[in-house]
């Protein structure tokens, strides 16, 4: 009786502790991070003490992390408002960017993966954008073609993120955190 008593312990803790490792790992991020103008950012994400969470994260999601000195990652689950990325709203990016030699803006679904469109496009790198003879340029995201720099967010309604990578960037060595009049604002024009 006593064996068996140990054995239903033994298994309910296992049966705990996976369960909470995996929501550790592939839940919302709970971990240290930094918050800014809408924009999440893991400091010391490519860094050599980074956290054991993060890296278990990074694994569980097959992301490969750019290191200390070669740039960031930023990502946006929700607008500069904090209302969550929807497939079915129109966002526009807009200045200002930070410093980089290149950046790339990518965006995913809520699990990480490219969102499916007919035009099959993406993302845009900084030197394929189309910028104006003044001022700053804009991305505009949405699901309906819209004038410019178009992201399309597909036909599927679901949850959507934007993922800013900054390459050969000042800020990477020690981007422990971020001035958020440096970041780009993800502002939301409406819902369809």
């Amino acid at each position: 009786m006593r064996l068996l008593l140990l054995l239903i312990v033994a298994l309910a803790g296992l049966a705990s502790g996976g369960a909470l490792t995996f929501l550790a790992v592939a839940g919302p991020t709970a971990f240290p991070h930094a918050l800014t103008g809408g924009w999440l950012f893991l400091p010391r994400q490519g860094a050599p003490e980074i956290d054991p969470y993060t890296r278990a994260r990074m694994f569980y999601e097959g992301e490969l992390p750019l290191a200390a000195g070669e740039g960031f990652a930023l990502r946006a689950r929700a607008d500069s408002d904090g209302n969550t990325l929807s497939s079915r709203c129109e966002y526009r990016l807009w200045a200002p960017f930070p410093a980089a030699r290149y950046w790339t803006v990518t965006l995913v679904d809520a699990n990480g993966r490219l969102v499916p469109n007919l035009a099959e496009r993406h993302g845009f790198t900084s030197a394929e954008i189309i910028r104006p003879a003044e001022g700053p340029f804009t991305i505009e995201i949405g699901p309906e073609p819209l004038a410019g720099n178009w992201l399309p967010t597909g036909r599927e309604a679901q949850e959507i993120q934007v993922i800013l990578r900054l390459y050969e960037t000042p800020l990477a060595a020690t981007a422990t955190q971020l001035d958020p009049r440096t970041i780009p604002r993800l502002s939301r024009i409406r819902c369809l």
